[in-house]
């Protein structure tokens, strides 16, 4: 989630987001929506089957790949970018 810089009601979108990420209602919202907020407060209020496959359960953590989004946009020597190189790549890799 994302507090807009300047905008109508920031105060009132902290708090929301401070409620979310609430370890109980971040459990919640993990259960009914499949994307875990960063509180690893939440795991004590998961189902036992669904902690294995949260990133932030600290097993997983450490196998995440960290999005380079200055990176994918960078240009190559043969003018495209790594975004599409590696698009082109997995698009290859699927039709064999």
């Amino acid at each position: 989630m994302t507090v807009l810089k300047g905008g109508p009601n920031t105060t009132n979108a902290q708090k929301l987001i401070a409620f979310l990420n609430r370890a109980q209602i971040a459990a919640g919202w993990t259960q009914g929506t499949g994307y875990p907020g960063p509180n690893t407060n939440q795991l004590k209020y998961l189902p036992t089957e669904l902690i294995p496959q949260v990133n932030v359960n600290p097993q997983n953590a450490a196998k995440c790949i960290i999005d380079d989004a200055n990176w994918l946009i960078e240009t190559r020597p043969d003018g495209k970018t790594n975004a599409d190189h590696i698009q082109e790549r997995w698009l290859s890799w699927r039709t064999q």
